[in-house]
């Protein structure tokens, strides 16, 4: 019984480790399940993988850091339309593309963070939908993106099914990854004084905005990168699906629902509301009502989302493990 205990107690323990090996090993699962996977199946999962990197990319500032964005369709719109241009115009190969692509909505994250951090609460919110709206409304008038016709993507760049859900497989990896040594790094533990308690965190050094430019940094590369595939998988751009608010949305509900501030909590709502919308899509009239009754009870019900449901359970285990 000791041994067992101790087995258990030295995984709870484990802040870096064991989370990064447990993701490769699920990584490696779905990897190994392709061949069982039919295409219609593959083509469901890499969506879910896309807003699943979106949800991690999103809870990075808005878990973690405290500040409430509701900006990151412009991540998801640079990303693609970066990778578009880049495609027809340069005819760069994949890998390149997609650092290129990530890299520039990285830049625009930290470009529209300076001014954006200087608000807090409700008027960052509405800060970062105005710069949204004022992207969605140059993107959807400038000629270089089309305006407001499809931007195709050359055939020959496209993926397969099967490429394009192994390849997202791994952007979930590296986006998991990422978020997860990032936020153990002596930055990320600035980053939650500071959303924990600001006037403290000021009063140690913790400088806020040069704290939290590298998270919005991040945010917007592996958004980018998600804008990327999804480009991939849709083959044609426009500005009003690339630019649409409800990524930004989604990435709110899935982590208020698997949990904001927990590395899990954005994988575990991704999974829950792309099913949720999958099954009530028989139900074309309540499908949103369904979603919406699943918020409100996960709000007044359990306000730390499913994962703080599993820390509850976790903290009764390591009591059983102290007697």
């Amino acid at each position: 019984m000791k041994s067992v205990k101790k087995v258990v107690s030295h995984i709870i323990e484990s802040q870096l480790v064991y989370p990064a090996v447990l993701a490769v090993i699920l990584a490696g699962v779905l990897l190994l399940q392709q061949p069982n996977l039919t295409l219609g199946v593959q083509n469901q999962l890499t969506s879910l993988f896309i807003l699943m990197v979106i949800a991690v990319a999103w809870n990075l500032i808005g878990g973690f850091g405290g500040q409430f964005s509701l900006g990151h369709s412009i991540f998801v719109g640079i990303g693609g339309y970066s990778s578009a241009v880049i495609f027809t115009k340069l005819h760069w190969t994949l890998l390149p593309t997609l650092v290129t692509s990530a890299a520039i909505a990285a830049v625009i994250g930290v470009v529209i963070a300076f001014p954006l951090l200087r608000l807090r609460g409700p008027y960052l919110a509405i800060g970062s939908l105005g710069m949204t709206l004022a992207m969605y409304g140059w993107m959807i008038n400038w000629s270089f993106t089309n305006q407001s016709s499809s931007y195709s993507m050359p055939m020959e760049d496209l993926l397969s099914v099967n490429d394009l859900y192994s390849s997202s497989v791994l952007l979930v990896l590296v986006a998991i990854l990422a978020a997860l040594f990032m936020v153990r790094s002596p930055i990320g533990k600035k980053l939650i004084a500071l959303r924990d308690d600001e006037l403290g965190a000021a009063s140690l050094g913790v400088r806020r905005i040069r704290t939290l430019i590298p998270f919005w940094a991040l945010s917007g590369f592996l958004t980018g990168l998600a804008g990327v595939f999804f480009a991939l998988q849709q083959g044609q751009l426009t500005v009003d699906a690339a630019f649409d608010t409800a990524f930004s949305l989604d990435s709110i509900i899935i982590s208020v629902i698997g949990g904001m501030g927990t590395l899990a909590g954005p994988i575990v709502g991704s999974v829950i509301i792309y099913y949720v919308r999958y099954f009530a899509a028989d139900y074309a009239d309540w499908a949103i009502v369904i979603e919406a009754i699943i918020v409100i009870l996960v709000v007044r019900f359990a306000p730390r989302g499913v994962m703080g449901i599993l820390y509850r359970l976790r903290t009764a285990v390591e009591r059983w493990l102290e007697k």
